[in-house]
């Protein structure tokens, strides 16, 4: 049955849709969005434009205030964005809010703007935002600020703005007010453009709202209006969701398009129908069709962004040939992803929509790269002498540039043709003025130091992205190096190398030479996950060119070699413990084991050194171990008097995740395990004894045994005293007594000295945390299933407490676990986990500098 041809049913192509508009349509955003208001969360919305951001906002004003909820909008495009001062923004948006909450008759703005001039102006909106817009408004308060990126066209910076919002949320704990205030901004920016300062930005607190295209079964509303035009709407608009790929703006115009068409679409012609009108209306000629403008807003923010539009021209023709790559959220990825162009869906980039395809082809990408080539003229002018005038040849640092320019491109064959030529005009010099002067009896050892003291030069004077290019030109490609007696010695090194074994020690020790470097500065540790990175799945940027050399040939050969070898897989733990993104909760951890290598630093030691490790090794290792600790020991001390506190005044867990934004806990223990651990590893166990008090108390009285065999029944009694009876009597006790009995019999008539207690410890810490290759491997899961995580370290607590020296070996048999399970994803081995943060908050606390004074005056 079709609809009424009458039916005032209009398409609207671009701008906000009326309240009324039949053809909203409702997508998963608009509930995530009311939901996430309605809990007063900070939302945000960031999008490509034209994705119907404005249309949801106006719906969402409308849902919010049928439940009682008092919104304001303030669009920034109104308050300007040219030629105006701090002061003026912040006072514009100011009286945006005043006016839209009908404040203008309580307070007379201007005098009260003018009267707090010694503030500075986002003071005056904080203080507007306290003292009127809360006290004067008793309902819940919704900010809406749309248009966001247009502050990125302000000559001041306005982090002070996002602070601001933040704030607003930090002071919820002690000013239960703002809890009725909420904020959400809507623009077309990532965060980072917005604000880059992480400790003042709201987004990493607030809520992203995820707008995504139509769906079919979302949509079905636009097919009514298809009906007077089409004996099946709904095929018809499937067909157009197949060439939109459900992007509002265009799915608008098309079914627009559709029923202003003169052609009605009979069942079974919906394909052709469509096909028909996108190529007639849309792709033929679409610049001068492109009305309202939008194929012509993509171009302009894909080609307008000089230097940077090379580079997403690279990306985006990457992703139009592959189909779909992986996404890893870069800022060229994220420009691509807001000008519309692309998409990204699980996990995937991938071109938004058929239309964009055809529109933005291949020929399209050529032609524009060949626009921006940096040796555009030298080409010309090359191929015009028939390819005969080699002084166009590039060589130095235009030949440098226009490598790089081009590694990340597909170009055409004259391109290719014209590099190579470059390329072997250089390296026919290098042969002439190197191995011509190349000493027959030089070492390949000499050309290794050749290299390390080069590495040793540039560490100290170059930033780590330039370095890190230097070794991908270097240890990658196999050309492009801006230092020809370097390359040279590189293939010298090749040519004459031994074995594979000695590429690697030498790919190792320049790796070590930057990191070395680079970790005694936080702002450079980031880059050494990105150095270790550049070998994993590499490959010669210039396959054209490489494919031509024996010795570039060779040198992706050893690369294999190297990334297979256990150099290269101690140099991705250690990127492991550098990268300062550590996961914070373990029912969110999906990734594996050796992940978590970073949050803890007692492991670094055993899992980090390999067996043949050099002294300038091993004090890095150190010093990272160092700052690591400290690290978590200052997160530790700052959380722990707060959580004390909460968990005293009857807080769950669970609202002091959700009502704390600032603090952060700096495990993967939830608070309510955490504050647990502390009791347990701080706090009194035995009467009125904590594990130290215990120790000492032991150590005392032992120190009178008569003998050896006296001290292992004394410490027999120190250690069944921790372990719940039940499981004790179930063969554990025996088990234990047995250990204790066979360990070092032939000094049981000989007195306790310090070497002996360090050697029963040990032994007792083999026992207990065995090797999973042996047989009594599982003894330390059964403590665990039967006695809890808590009490089996406390029991392995109680041990190195009586001998602060064997605490290295205890270290070391959970390294063992750490290694045998690091490929296991972080839900199959849970167990471990605890036990490696209990273990840390054991150590951390016992051992550490934290002031405990604290929290042992205030454990329930």
């Amino acid at each position: 049955m079709r609809a009424d041809p009458n039916l005032a049913y209009d398409y609207q192509v671009g701008g906000s849709l009326p309240l009324d508009a039949p053809t909203y349509v409702t997508r998963q955003a608009d509930f995530d969005f009311y939901k996430h208001m309605m809990a007063a969360e900070f939302c945000y919305v960031l999008n490509s434009r034209q994705m119907g951001k404005s249309s949801l906002r106006v719906q969402m004003v409308r849902r919010l205030a049928a439940n009682g909820v008092v919104c304001a909008v303030v669009d920034l495009t109104a308050i300007g964005s040219q030629n105006i001062t701090p002061d003026q923004w912040y006072a514009g948006i100011t009286y945006t809010l005043a006016n839209s909450f009908n404040l203008l008759d309580k307070v007379d703005l201007g005098a009260w703007w003018c009267d707090r001039e010694f503030l500075s102006p986002v003071q005056r909106l904080s203080e507007f935002i306290c003292e009127i817009l809360l006290k004067e408004i008793p309902q819940k308060i919704a900010i809406f600020v749309d248009e966001i990126d247009s502050v990125l066209s302000l000559n001041f910076k306005v982090d002070d703005f996002f602070a601001l919002i933040r704030s607003c949320f930090e002071k919820r704990h002690y000013h239960p007010e703002y809890k009725r205030l909420t904020w959400a901004l809507l623009g077309v920016a990532t965060p980072s453009e917005l604000i880059q300062d992480r400790s003042r930005t709201p987004f990493n607190i607030g809520q992203a709202i995820r707008l995504t295209g139509f769906q079919l079964h979302e949509c079905f509303a636009l097919a009514a209006g298809l009906a007077p035009k089409a004996d099946n709407p709904k095929a018809v608009l499937k067909e157009i969701l197949d060439w939109t790929g459900g992007k509002p703006f265009l799915t608008q115009k098309l079914c627009k398009m559709a029923i202003s068409s003169s052609n009605f679409i009979r069942e079974g012609a919906e394909a052709e129908a469509i096909e028909n009108l996108v190529k007639s209306c849309i792709i033929e000629n679409w610049e001068a069709q492109d009305e309202p403008e939008h194929l012509r807003t993509i171009r302009d923010r894909l080609l307008g962004r000089d230097p940077n539009s090379s580079k997403l021209l690279a990306l985006y023709q990457r992703i139009l040939l592959a189909g779909e790559i992986p996404a890893n959220d870069t800022p060229e990825e994220m420009d691509l992803r807001l000008s519309g162009l692309i998409v990204k869906q699980q996990g995937k980039l991938r071109v938004y929509n058929n239309i964009y395809k055809l529109i933005f082809n291949s020929n399209w990408i050529q032609q524009k790269l060949a626009e921006r080539r940096p040796y555009k003229a030298d080409l010309e002018a090359w191929l015009v002498s028939g390819r005969l005038d080699e002084s166009r040849f590039l060589r130095g640092e235009k030949l440098q540039a226009a490598l790089a320019w081009a590694a990340d491109k597909t170009l055409t064959a004259q391109d290719y043709d014209f590099l190579n030529g470059s390329q072997k005009k250089v390296l026919v010099t290098i042969k002439q003025n190197n191995y011509s002067r190349y000493d027959e009896n030089r070492s390949t050892n000499s050309d290794a130091q050749f290299l390390y003291d080069h590495f040793l030069y540039l560490v100290q004077k170059e930033p780590p992205t330039k370095l890190i290019d230097r070794f991908r030109k270097l240890f990658i490609d196999g050309m492009g190096y801006p230092d020809p007696e370097i390359e040279a010695a590189l293939y010298r090194i090749i040519a004459f190398l031994g074995n594979e074994q000695e590429f690697i020690n030498l790919l190792n020790r320049c790796c070590h030479i930057l990191i070395n470097r680079w970790q005694l500065h936080s702002h450079k540790q980031s880059a050494i996950a990105d150095l270790v990175a550049l070998f994993k799945n590499s490959s010669s940027r210039f396959i054209y060119l490489a494919s031509r050399s024996h010795l570039v040939k060779r040198l992706q050969e050893l690369l294999l070699h190297f990334t297979a070898s256990e150099e290269y897989h101690t140099l991705q733990r250690l990127a492991q413990v550098v990268e300062p993104n550590l996961l914070v909760n373990v029912e969110e951890v999906n990734n594996y084991l050796g992940q978590l290598i970073g949050r803890y630093p007692y492991l670094y030691t055993h899992y980090l050194l390999p067996e043949n490790n050099s002294y300038e090794h091993r004090q890095t290792i150190r010093e990272i171990q160092r700052q690591k600790q400290r690290e978590y020991e200052l997160n530790l001390a700052q959380y722990m008097p707060y959580l004390i506190g909460r968990m005293q005044i009857n807080y769950s867990a669970s609202s002091i995740q959700e009502t704390d934004i600032s603090l952060a806990n700096p495990t993967l223990l939830s608070d309510g395990e955490l504050y647990s651990a502390i009791n347990e590893f701080v706090g009194k166990v035995e009467e009125s004894y904590t594990y130290r008090d215990l120790a000492k108390v032991f150590l005392t009285r032992v120190a009178r045994a008569k003998s050896y065999r006296a001290f292992k029944a004394e410490l027999y009694e120190y250690l069944i005293a921790s372990i719940e009876t039940k499981y004790g009597k179930h063969q554990f006790n025996d088990r234990l007594y047995n250990q204790l009995k066979n360990t070092f019999p032939e000094n049981d008539n000989q007195k306790l000295d310090e070497f002996l207690l360090m050697r029963t410890c040990s032994q007792l810490f083999n026992f207990l945390v065995e090797s999973p290759q042996h047989s009594n491997y599982y003894l330390f899961i059964d403590m665990i299933s039967n006695m809890g995580t808590l009490r089996t370290i406390g029991l392995l607590l109680k041990i190195v407490l009586l001998s602060s020296k064997v605490k290295p070996h205890l270290e070391k048999r959970f390294s063992l676990l750490f290694n045998y399970y690091e490929s296991k994803t972080v839900n199959e081995i849970l167990w471990l986990v605890k036990s490696l943060e209990n273990l840390n908050v054991a150590l951390v606390t016992n051992f550490g500098a934290l002031d405990l004074s604290f929290i042992e005056r205030n454990l329930i």
